[in-house]
């Protein structure tokens, strides 16, 4: 079985005929291909550490993270001479090819990158849209709309050149909550999601979505309008007094959305020892696998930080390749 079908299997619990893994550093390794749309061609900053959507970026060196410190629309009245980043333009689209062609077997997941919610928060700024959303409800809607309308021709332009899933990254929880009401969450953001979602499916796509944090009370929801995997990273924040957060998982959803993930990013990767990340390796494939699928374990998750132990990837890598049959 090929890794493009092997994938697909484990996605729709349809019997893989082992368990996939996906390396984000490592392709050669990994079942799972990842691509992206890229800038256009010659745009360039104004400023330095600028992005397209003029958000200025802090980075950490050396480690692919940072935080927006200048937010473009801070103040709603730079909307007026604001340019929205366009999305039609076939110069952000030429690498895919080549990779789909260099990997005809794999499964290839083009990213939308960080987006959604996440990027009207970098554009205005986190309280700022905090306070839109109960002050501002029109321009919330009129940002939001910019902003998914920009990711729909972007899915567009993903369909019909090889692409076998789209993943969506958008954060939406913190370590104990969801960052807002999930009324407010079902009554902005939802039907947005679900348009989203049936964009990919008629595209013939599936769904991948990536959130980091407590985003419990939304996982029913994001299965309903048709999530087809769930990237949660830190699964051990859905935990309980009485259950852990990966059987917790289990219990309430295994068998209606795969899941990909790993030992818990914040509670494990950093701190604990290389055979305790053994250990939970082993316990997840045992918790969230299934014979028929529905899981697909984030083998190499945070290496491209450069700021876990290596021992503690390692481990992590190691175990997961023993486990995959």
């Amino acid at each position: 079985m090929i890794s493009k079908e092997r994938v697909k299997r484990a996605i729709h619990f349809d019997y893989p005929d082992r368990l996939p893994l996906l390396f984000r550093s490592d392709p050669e390794r990994s079942d799972i291909i990842g691509v992206g749309y890229g800038r256009l061609d010659g745009w360039r900053p104004l400023r330095e550490n600028e992005d397209e959507w003029g958000c200025v970026w802090d980075n950490l060196i050396g480690t692919g993270i940072g935080q927006v410190v200048e937010h473009p629309l801070a103040d709603w009245k730079r909307l007026e001479s604001y340019r929205f980043p366009s999305a039609c333009d076939e110069t952000r689209f030429r690498g895919i090819a080549a990779v789909v062609s260099q990997y005809p077997d794999r499964y290839i997941a083009a990213s939308l990158g960080i987006s959604g919610f996440t990027i009207m928060m970098f554009l205005r700024g986190f309280e700022n849209l905090l306070a839109d959303l109960c002050e501002s409800p029109e321009r919330v809607d009129f940002l939001a709309d910019a902003i998914f309308a920009f990711e729909a021709e972007i899915i567009e332009a993903y369909a019909g050149r090889g692409i076998d899933g789209v993943w969506l990254y958008d954060d939406w929880g913190t370590e104990t909550a969801l960052m807002i009401r999930p009324d407010m969450w079902r009554r902005v953001f939802k039907p947005r999601y679900r348009e989203q979602f049936r964009l990919i499916h008629e595209r013939g796509m599936d769904v991948i979505f990536h959130s980091c944090g407590q985003v419990w009370d939304i996982i029913p929801d994001l299965i309903e309008i048709g999530a087809d995997m769930l990237n949660l990273e830190q699964p051990l924040v859905f935990g309980s007094a009485d259950e852990d957060g990966a059987s917790r998982l289990d219990r309430e959803f295994g068998g209606k959305v795969a899941f990909c993930t790993n030992p818990d990013s914040q509670k494990m990767l950093p701190c604990a020892r290389p055979e305790e990340i053994r250990a939970e390796a082993a316990r997840l494939v045992r918790i969230l696998s299934r014979p028929e699928g529905g899981f697909i374990p984030l083998a190499d998750c945070g290496k491209d930080h450069h700021t876990l132990p290596p021992e503690n990837v390692e481990a992590m890598i190691r175990a997961f390749v023993e486990l995959q049959v």
